[in-house]
């Protein structure tokens, strides 16, 4: 197994733990009261993508043609774009500005998507690239 593999399916998986552990750890949401904030669901979301995110770069530890690789990036990049838009857009955070999962979780949660993201997409242009030149990584 080359390398490069190795250090970017590690980045990955680390990214993809950190964002699915950041709503329950070191960026909480709400706690849960007599009314279920949109931040619970945001988190339980999250948790969900970021584990699937988790597991496609597992399987990247152990995938050998570069094709699978691609299949694998792209759905890193997908649930990447999961992680920034719920809580952006499709279920969102608690409106006050002052409010924890306002000023904290949401700021942690587009950080750890765009990171994911970006490296995901680093490692598929990488992929493509060495495919069509012909060279393997």
């Amino acid at each position: 197994m080359k390398k490069s593999r190795v250090v970017f399916s590690a980045v990955l998986l680390a990214l993809a733990l950190l964002a699915a552990v950041a709503p329950y750890t070191f960026a909480k949401v709400c706690p849960l009261g007599e009314t279920v904030m949109r931040c619970h669901w945001t988190a339980r979301a999250v948790l969900f993508t970021g584990l699937c995110a988790a597991a496609f770069a597992l399987l990247r530890f152990f995938a050998r043609p570069e094709s699978f690789l691609l299949g694998l990036d792209a759905a890193i990049i997908a649930d990447a774009a999961g992680i920034i838009l719920f809580p952006t857009v499709l279920i969102g955070v608690c409106g006050g500005s002052r409010m924890h999962c306002h000023a904290v979780t949401q700021p942690a949660l587009i950080v750890l998507g765009i990171l994911l993201l970006a490296v995901a997409a680093a490692d598929a242009v990488l992929l493509f690239r060495g495919r069509r030149s012909g060279k393997a990584r």
